[in-house]
């Protein structure tokens, strides 16, 4: 096995394992891993290593749809306890 090859495959274990932290929302594993995950993939790649990258793009995509998510729902949960103050708000001002 080529040194380059073991880079690709140390950068497909982090992303594994980035998907991984995502799914279980560990949001600061996750930023460390693709913080040592970035310069391994910054490297210039052998045209046999590109299935292995494809899977890499693949994690990523999923990835930026559970952050997305995440997201999504931290943001109601802010509208939903920032309603409620109000409304309590309003309420002890009546």
């Amino acid at each position: 096995m080529s040194h380059e090859s073991t880079v690709v495959d140390q950068a497909l274990q982090l992303t594994r394992d980035m998907l991984g932290a995502g799914q279980a929302q560990e949001w600061e594993r996750l930023a460390a891993l693709e913080a040592q995950r970035e310069p391994l993939l910054r490297r210039e790649h052998s045209a046999d290593e590109v299935y292995q990258l494809g899977e890499i793009l693949a994690c990523d995509r999923e990835l930026r749809a559970l952050v997305r998510q995440a997201r999504d729902e931290a943001a109601a949960q802010w509208q939903r306890e920032n309603g409620r103050a109000r409304a309590i708000s309003a309420y002890a001002q009546a």
